[in-house]
């Protein structure tokens, strides 16, 4: 770590920034982004090691960062500055001790990185900032100017925990990661138990908090799963055997049982993946293979969210700390409702210990409102998903319930005729289809539907490639790239109608779910326009985002976007690490077709120093503008100079001309590549949080077209979500949301984020700091 240059050096603030308590995977990330920020709001940014011990210690413990000791940080797991766990914080003693030694250093702002005992921690230091100070003048210490000079502190705090545990914010740092951890390992485990027809317990972390358990029980595809906050009740082992054994009835070949940390019955006992293990071999008789996973869900590489959402998060910590009044309590930085908001922290510990206190009291109910609507809307689906409503044996319905422990729901079908629903896709593949075709299965015949796959799209409904879906058939299709029901982009003329009203009649649909990007929003729109000549398309006609450009209306995420995104960030890290030996700038392009969403997220998670997008504007000045600043960065020792393109941000300043324009005026200085990532975009398994989406927003769609039908008003429309709220919009909205012509939504949220790749990646640039809009969170907590 080397001292700030003179010419970067500020006279504004001093913040100091700390992680503390257990690392977190994106904590480097936010680290990079408060040093950075600070730098460029002309305040001085000082890391503070080893956690509080490094404020105890003093001296070396605490260092003036400048811009290059964060470089090359976002891929790597872990903090930078690391951490420790540090019981002396909290005496009288070591308060003092820490207010000294920052106090020494000019610093009266910090940034601190932790879970809730480190955070609490920081709010103690605040509160008591101006007696120890008085302690330290009294004793000689400090000098009374020294303690005049910095009379109160100021704080904001980040969540970093795997847990997703903290209230008051919707997602924590390192959640995602530690979400992409346990799937990798569910994915693996799947291949295998199927293989040998075997059950796996796998035991996820948490301490006492379900959510990765939850979120990787609906996006895993488990049978059975054990919370903390939906204990079972004595005789769970039976219960959970019955579950088991009615799954295994479908003919499903493995079962999977996911057990949080925190597991207890609702007497308060623990429930071990041992206890679950020898409750499943002493009433099946088999063998079941128990998984620890461990302090692997704590490591790796950051997930693409785990990246761009701290650094945003960080960026605003450093604004609130410069701009927030003096006397200011605490605050949290978060996630909530899919804005970065600021949350007090006293509020959000009082209620985190709430929660604590709720499951040490047994009062569940208490406990899982806590959590938060996303949590019981997602222990509800995972009911209707795990557990089949009707028998399959021998072809009674039968009302059955998922195993969830106290938590568990009615998975029963509704009576009466069972409505035939048609589900396919239309446009490009986007990852996370089959997870969308696989919930739209499980919860229609939950409902009571029989539901219908219709192959290679429209063309194939009106080619009789139709077949009904069952319950064991789409067992595995959570987690599987592709399209197994098959794509095309094809959109049907006026023309074509009477053959698709034919086809809809003669397989008797009374719905449609499209199952894609803009193609099939245009496809409805026909459909919808035919309605009033063919009675056979007055059905309702849902689309269901999924798409990798993110380009559509009503919806802030489409399925298959986070795969993509990550995906992406996954072959920069590669292209990063290839240039390491040598002085070069990558040019790489990255799909979107008109829409810069993938390419603005992709470079503020891959720390690109610069990013061209269709919605801007790209000229010759500003290739050699940015031709300039790079050839001045090679010259003071950069290695590495990252720039993205769209595929579509200029029709005449292509890739390759870009990248000539730079090796022309690079010189020897550095050299030039270029690299078309392509469709390697498209394929893949898709991502925790693309299953999770595919599977609220199957729920949706199928709640719509109930909806219409109990109302007797059928409609084309599409669904999404916005804000964090469920969104239903008529399709003749269409030309009112999106611009045609370039293929994009009109005013989407992330436009305003481009400022802050050039504040936190490219020293060079002139930037004005911004405040940032509404950030929709990618992350898993819905």
């Amino acid at each position: 770590m080397t001292p700030q240059p003179a010419d970067e050096a500020g006279p504004g603030p001093r913040i100091g920034i700390l992680t503390s308590g257990g690392d977190s995977p994106g904590m480097n990330a936010a680290v990079r982004a408060v040093v950075r920020s600070t730098l460029r709001l002309g305040g001085r940014p000082f890391g503070i090691l080893e956690g509080w011990r490094g404020a105890l210690a003093g001296g070396d413990g605490i260092r003036e960062l400048g811009w290059d000791d964060v470089g090359n940080l976002l891929h790597r797991g872990g903090t930078v500055l690391g951490s420790a766990r540090c019981p002396e914080f909290r005496e009288r003693s070591g308060l003092r001790a820490a207010a000294l030694h920052l106090t020494r250093h000019g610093i009266d702002r910090l940034v601190v990185i932790g879970g809730d005992g480190s955070l609490r921690g920081a709010e103690e230091l605040r509160q008591e900032w101006p007696s120890l100070q008085a302690e330290l003048v009294d004793s000689g210490e400090l000098a009374p100017d020294e303690a005049d000079a910095h009379p109160r502190l100021r704080v904001a705090g980040l969540v970093g925990s795997i847990d997703n545990d903290m209230a008051g914010t919707d997602m924590t740092i390192g959640a995602d990661t530690a979400l992409h951890r346990i799937i990798e390992a569910l994915d693996a485990l799947s291949s295998t138990a199927a293989s040998h027809q075997r059950t796996f317990v796998v035991e996820v972390m948490g301490r006492h908090c379900g959510y990765l358990a939850l979120m990787a029980a609906v996006a895993g595809g488990s049978d059975a799963v054990l919370l903390p906050e939906g204990p079972p009740a004595d005789g769970w082992q039976s219960e959970l055997v019955a579950s088991i054994e009615r799954t295994r009835a479908t003919g499903q070949r493995d079962s999977l049982v996911v057990v949080a940390e925190g597991a207890t019955d609702q007497a308060g006992r623990p429930i071990t993946s041992a206890d679950v293990a020898e409750a499943l071999g002493e009433r099946m008789g088999e063998r079941a293979r128990v998984t620890i996973l461990g302090h692997v869900q704590r490591g790796g590489r950051p997930s693409a969210y785990d990246r761009w959402m701290p650094t945003l998060l960080g960026y605003a910590a450093v604004r609130q700390l410069v701009h927030a009044p003096a006397g200011t309590p605490s605050q949290i930085v978060g996630v909530r409702h899919n804005e970065v908001a600021v949350i007090p922290l006293s509020d959000a510990v009082r209620d985190t210990n709430a929660v604590k206190t709720a499951l040490e009291t047994c009062d569940f109910d208490a406990a899982r409102a806590a959590r938060g609507s996303s949590f019981a809307t997602l222990s509800r689906l995972y009911a209707q998903l795990s557990q089949p409503p009707v028998d399959l044996v021998d072809g009674r319905p039968h009302t059955s319930r998922a195993f969830t422990g106290g938590a568990a729901a009615s998975a029963g079908g509704r009576s009466g005729p069972r409505p035939r629903i048609g589900v396919l896709h239309v446009g490009g593949l986007a990852p996370g289809m089959n997870s969308a075709v696989r919930a739209l299965v499980r919860f229609g015949l939950t409902d009571g539907s029989d539901v219908l796959g219709i192959e290679d799209s429209l063309d194939g409904l009106v080619r009789g490639r139709v077949r009904e879906l069952g319950w064991a058939e789409v067992d595995d299709w959570v987690g599987r790239g592709g399209a197994f029901l098959g794509t095309r982009r094809h959109v049907p003329t006026a023309a074509e109608l009477p053959a698709l009203a034919e086809a809809v009649a003669r397989h008797q649909l009374d719905a449609l779910v499209l199952v894609g990007g803009l193609d099939a929003y245009r496809a409805a729109a026909v459909l919808a326009g035919g309605a009033a000549e063919h009675e056979a398309l007055r059905v309702p006609v849902v689309c269901l985002p999924a798409t990798i450009d993110n380009n559509l209306p009503g919806a802030d995420l489409s399925v298959g976007t986070d795969t993509a995104l990550n995906t992406i960030v996954e072959s920069l890290d590669r292209i990063r690490t290839s240039a390491s030996a040598t002085q070069r700038c990558f040019v790489a392009e990255t799909k979107g077709g008109g829409c810069g969403y993938l390419t603005m997220m992709a470079g503020l998670a891959s720390g690109s120093e610069r990013v061209y997008l269709p919605e801007d504007r790209l000229r010759i000045a500003d290739v050699v503008a940015d031709a300039e600043r790079m050839s001045r960065s090679f010259a003071e020792g950069r290695r590495l100079y990252l720039v993205l393109r769209n595929e579509m941000a200029s029709a005449h300043y292509t890739t390759d001309l870009v990248a000539r324009i730079f090796e022309e005026e690079g010189g020897d200085l550095f050299d030039v590549r270029s690299t078309v990532l392509g469709h390697v975009q498209d394929g893949g398994d898709p991502t925790p949080f693309d299953r999770l989406l595919a599977t609220r927003l199957a729920r949706l769609a199928l709640d719509e077209v109930a909806r219409q039908r109990t109302e007797g008003a059928p409609g084309a429309c599409y669904v999404g979500e916005v804000a964090g709220r469920a969104t239903v919009t008529p399709v003749d909205r269409l030309d009112d949301q999106v611009d045609l012509v370039v293929g994009r939504a009109l005013d989407p949220w992330w436009a305003g984020l481009r400022p802050v790749i050039a504040v936190v990646s490219d020293r060079h640039r002139s930037v004005p700091p911004v405040d940032l809009p509404r950030t929709a969170s990618s992350g898993t907590a819905g």
